[in-house]
């Protein structure tokens, strides 16, 4: 190598032994600035190009280890967010997101997750249904009265001429209740009420994980989109000390091309990734109304129980249901005794003329025609809720086993990754040092320092499937995310 490049290979050696420092950043961080090379310390330093800091978010700390046992509250609608200046680029606005406290952000998790489910269509139905399951124990409100009574009227006239014979009959029936019907149809509509209440706090759930998974695609989409940008910065640094060395004659043609090259696949990798980052930002908006995903590392919850997993609790509703069914279909074994009061009026040639009153009973039968297949429906009913509940036992058990082997994988895949990148990080340097003695060229350079933008990656992308493993694991767990 000519003796004039020294000083144009030093800054190459500054320049590339930036990105290991640049690449490595976690997950929210910001971008680290360029160091001086080890061993080169008589090198003049030079600053990194400025590039956009990376928000430093995370989802919020769960502060319970379960959902609540209350009534839910009914899902509302929230104002419209403000939006962007149409004269700022999305990706400048993204990167210049100022960093939120922990409790900003469990608040603005929190809110995402109450604005998906207020626009979740079968959320809203749920609502509505246990809203009627509720308004029918205005059936119970009488102590007497099943239903509602009724009033009848009858007129008669003798055929032989006008007001030869004249009856008129006014009425008043009501139902009442059986012995012991009006508690267990009580016991049943409360019983229908709690189920209700967990099949909300089930599809709560859902939602929750829908959330997670965009919010970690997205995730993921950020991070590939950051080290796109921090390969591209470095890559049009080296570009521009190796086009001055070109032009000076201490680089060849061809080598220059090296620097060209990798400057346009890193722009082509920015756009792809920054494309990609947009369409996952774009899910999570679709999403929950609006929002902006902010991933970051989410807290595993302490002292979660399957007793308390939504979806337990929602089978043991539908058990308690089905049971309370059964009790009422037991209760119940004939239609409604009706009772009613009517007053006659006779005038005419009639049998007796004048006004009287009565009293009239109906009492249905009790038939195995009836009974039979409204017990065995019930019976069915009851059979099939418990089949549900241990088979929801054993795949909520067989989830959080999933989960937890998924998350020490990503641990130790986390961990792999990064002892990779710094063994990458010790090539470059050495390729570096190599490099500056003449022992090896740039062509070799080039692919030393490839390898050390795919470790980069595969941190990144290994650090991003720790997150959604701790995610997915609260979520197999049946805890919500944020607290709610």
């Amino acid at each position: 190598m000519a003796p004039g490049g020294g000083q144009a290979v030093a800054l190459l050696a500054l320049m590339l032994l930036g990105a290991p420092a640049a690449l490595a950043q976690p997950l929210g961080g910001p971008a680290a600035p360029l160091t001086t090379p080890p061993g080169g310390a008589g090198a003049m330093p030079r600053p990194a190009t400025p590039q956009p800091p990376i928000p430093n978010v995370r989802l919020p700390a769960l502060g319970e280890s379960g959902p609540g046992t209350g009534v839910p509250t009914p899902p509302r609608r929230r104002g419209p967010r403000q939006a962007e200046p149409r004269n700022t680029p999305r990706a400048q606005t993204r990167d210049q997101t100022p960093a939120l406290s922990p409790a900003e952000r469990q608040r603005r998790l929190l809110a995402d997750l109450e604005q998906a489910l207020a626009i979740d269509s079968e959320y809203r139905t749920l609502f509505a249904n246990r809203g009627a399951e509720q308004a029918r124990s205005a059936i119970t409100a009488s102590p007497i009265i099943y239903g509602s009574p009724a009033l009848g009227a009858l007129g008669r006239g003798d055929t032989r001429g006008t007001g030869r014979a004249r009856e008129f009959q006014l009425e008043f029936a009501m139902p009442v209740w059986l012995p012991g019907q009006r508690s267990a149809l009580g016991a049943e509509i409360a019983a229908r009420v709690s189920e209700a209440d967990g099949r909300i706090l089930r599809r709560q759930l859902e939602v929750a994980g829908l959330l997670r998974d965009a919010l970690w695609t997205a995730a993921l989409a950020m991070r590939d989109a950051q080290v796109a940008r921090e390969r591209l910065a470095t890559a049009r640094d080296i570009a521009r000390d190796i086009g001055r060395q070109a032009q000076l004659g201490d680089i060849s043609e061809l080598e220059a091309l090296l620097p060209r090259n990798e400057v346009l696949a890193a722009e082509l990798e920015l756009v792809r990734a920054e494309a990609a980052a947009d369409t996952a930002a774009t899910a999570y908006r679709t999403l929950t109304g609006g929002a902006d995903p902010a991933p970051g590392p989410e807290p595993l919850a302490a002292g979660a129980t399957i007793e308390r997993h939504p979806a337990i609790r929602a089978a043991e509703a539908s058990v308690a249901a089905a049971e309370a069914q059964s009790r009422y279909v037991a209760a119940t074994p004939r239609d409604n005794p009706e009772i009613g009061l009517y007053g006659q009026q006779q005038n005419g040639y009639v049998t007796e003329n004048g006004s009287s009153i009565g009293f009239r009973l109906r009492l249905p039968l009790a038939t195995e025609a009836r009974n039979a297949p409204r017990r065995a429906a019930a019976e069915a009913a009851v059979t099939g809720a418990q089949a549900q509940l241990i088979q929801r036992r054993r795949q909520v058990e067989g989830e959080i086993a999933i989960a937890r082997r998924a998350l020490r994988a990503a641990e130790e895949g986390d961990r792999v990754a990064r002892a990779r990148l710094e063994i990458a990080n010790r090539q470059t340097a050495g390729a570096l040092t190599a490099f500056r003695a003449g022992e090896t060229g740039l062509f070799d350079l080039y692919r030393v320092r490839q390898l050390q933008v795919d470790a980069a990656y595969a941190q990144g992308r290994a650090e991003v499937e720790l997150g959604r493993a701790r995610a997915r694991l609260n979520q197999a767990q049946g805890v919500l995310p944020g607290g709610m």
